[in-house]
């Protein structure tokens, strides 16, 4: 059994992998390939016109939506965990909810809300007299919006970084004569320095595999960033030039890779940080005295403007004929997007392709990462390191090049093409996305349970898979609620794996919006974004209120 857990991880992880890194090195594509490498992929690559452009803009996002990210990120989390404003659990909600909402609905939120005929937009317009006060469709328009987008991730590292401080140190300081900004910067932002340091390389990581937003922002006015580059190039009319595309892929793919290490490496001290107080003490927090409602409103505007106000344009805009400032949304209200989406087959047939991949996809996510995890926690198998260290590997491939790669291993391997066009290479690839989130999950629980009832039931003469399967795996049931309802939520937000293996008849709720969006169907793409928002709440607060699943903690 071991050995196969071992050889199923082996093909999860490199089956992607391997076919794109050969089509990277090959002078034709992989179906037509008879042996002989090349490097004349790269160097097409790095010879078009396009090249410095394309590498300047990549660069240039990556800076202005990560430091939009750190920089929000790290303040609101600290202003909500540990200063005294109203509403902070509230705040904290809103702040973090957008983690459950897909990249390509925020995209498609933003231009609803703060478009050049946005409601927002115009709204300002109207009030001000300033016409286009802004321009999301400038790289710097859509480098903001994408860092609003990465923003709830800072937050929640930050946030419980934060939360888990020891409160005395603070306290000393402001007995030393500290002010509560001179505390936060001497003592509580350098106590976060883990917690910052895998944050910032978390939103390069992001920042470099974003795809769904300067897609749709940056395709209307000609800016393209590598993955867009390679989307443009995958889907090119005529013959795709797949060696181009895997040349970029694999370049991308190598950058992600050497970020995740660079993480691995800054973080090998971080145990010198902890400052975990003891179980009696009490979380102090600090009074903003003059500055708190100031402090509050600040916190407020960003929280409306920055996620209600899109989710709200997003729900009204599918509701409306149309939605403008000057027109009542009373007076043309209607359900007709919703009756399209019924009345469509492919619209019914995406909502529930969503949900059966969603719900079965995550089952089956949880039987892997759940085999995997026993086998290189709580065995004696000799290459359980070895499985422990390729299981994360997936942290390090974008999902667009997952996406590119199970589509180059359903072409390449043999039998694989059985899956094209189905559910189920979809589900391969959305597994192989997320396999690394499951395994975070459920490995640091089995750490926690001693391994005193393997060793009595060794000594009774069990087998280890009996005692894996009768004894281990019960007491896992929490982590494993907590890891089924975390993919489910994954599994149901995915867009960039779903990109190269979409085809007619397993269609998702993403790329519907996507197919919507190009022909101009806004009010069918408003709705099956609220759609998508609604049973992924849905499901949420089912799992977490009636089952008591905990995602954080």
């Amino acid at each position: 059994m071991q050995n196969a857990v071992m050889a199923l991880c082996v093909i999860l992880v490199m089956a992607p992998v391997a076919p794109l890194v050969l089509q990277a090195f090959s002078p034709v594509p992989l179906y037509a390939w008879r042996g002989g490498l090349t490097l004349g992929n790269f160097q097409n690559l790095f010879t078009l016109p396009e090249i410095s452009d394309l590498a300047g803009n990549t660069l240039l996002f990556c800076a202005i939506s990560i430091t939009f990210s750190i920089v929000f990120g790290v303040a609101l989390a600290i202003i909500v965990a540990r200063t005294d404003i109203p509403a902070r659990k509230l705040l904290t909600n809103i702040l973090l909810w957008p983690i459950f909402v897909s990249p390509l609905v925020i995209g498609f939120g933003a231009i609803l809300t703060y478009g050049p005929t946005g409601y927002v937009t115009s709204l300002f317009t109207h009030a001000t007299g300033i016409a286009n006060p802004w321009n999301i469709y400038s790289l710097t328009g859509l480098s903001l919006i994408s860092g609003l987008s990465m923003a709830p991730m800072t937050i929640l590292y930050c946030l419980s970084s934060a939360q888990q401080q020891d409160p005395r140190l603070e306290q000393a300081a402001r007995v030393a004569g500290a002010s509560p900004f001179r505390t936060m910067r001497r003592i509580t932002l350098p106590m976060m320095r883990p917690a910052l340091i895998f944050s910032f390389a978390m939103n390069i990581v992001a920042a470099l595999e974003m795809f769904a937003i300067p897609l749709l922002l940056g395709g209307p006015s000609g800016i393209r960033l590598l993955t867009t580059f390679i989307y443009d190039k995958g889907f090119e009319s005529g013959r795709p030039d797949y060696g181009l595309v895997s040349a970029a892929s694999l370049i991308l793919l190598v950058l992600v890779a050497l970020l995740v290490l660079l993480q691995t490496f800054l973080l090998r001290s971080s145990h010198r940080f902890l400052s975990v107080g003891p179980k009696g003490g009490r979380m102090d927090v600090m009074g903003l005295g003059a500055w708190k409602w100031g402090v509050f409103a600040a916190t407020l505007l960003y929280a409306l403007f920055g996620i209600v106000a899109i989710v709200f344009g997003l729900f009204l805009r599918s509701f409306v004929l149309v939605l403008s400032p000057y027109i009542s949304p009373l007076s043309v209200l209607t359900l007709k997007n919703y009756h399209d989406i019924w009345l469509d087959p492919t619209y019914r047939h995406a909502i529930s392709n969503t949900v059966m991949l969603a719900i079965g996809g995550a089952f089956a996510g949880v039987v892997v990462t759940g085999a995997i995890a026993l086998v290189a926690q709580r065995s004696n198998y000799r290459l359980r390191r070895v499985l422990d260290m390729m299981v994360q590997l997936p942290r390090a491939v974008p999902g667009l090049i997952v996406s590119l790669g199970v589509f180059y291993a359903v072409i390449f391997i043999p039998g694989l093409s059985l899956l094209s066009g189905t559910l189920w290479v979809l589900g391969l690839a959305y597994i192989v996305r997320h396999l690394p989130a499951g395994y975070g999950i459920i490995a640091p629980a089995l750490l926690q349970v001693t391994k005193d009832f393997d060793r009595a039931a060794n000594v009774a003469g069990a087998r280890w898979s009996t005692t894996m399967r009768r004894i281990v795996a019960p007491i896992l049931k929490p982590a494993l609620l907590s890891c089924f309802t975390l993919l489910m939520i994954l599994f149901f937000k995915e867009y960039a794996a779903a990109i190269f293996l979409y085809r007619p008849g397993n269609e998702v709720i993403s790329m519907a919006m996507l197919n919507a969006w190009v022909p101009g169907y806004t009010g069918v793409v408003a709705s099956l974004a609220v759609i998508q928002i609604a049973l992924t709440t849905l499901l949420l607060v089912i799992f977490t209120r009636l089952f008591g699943v905990r995602l954080n903690g």
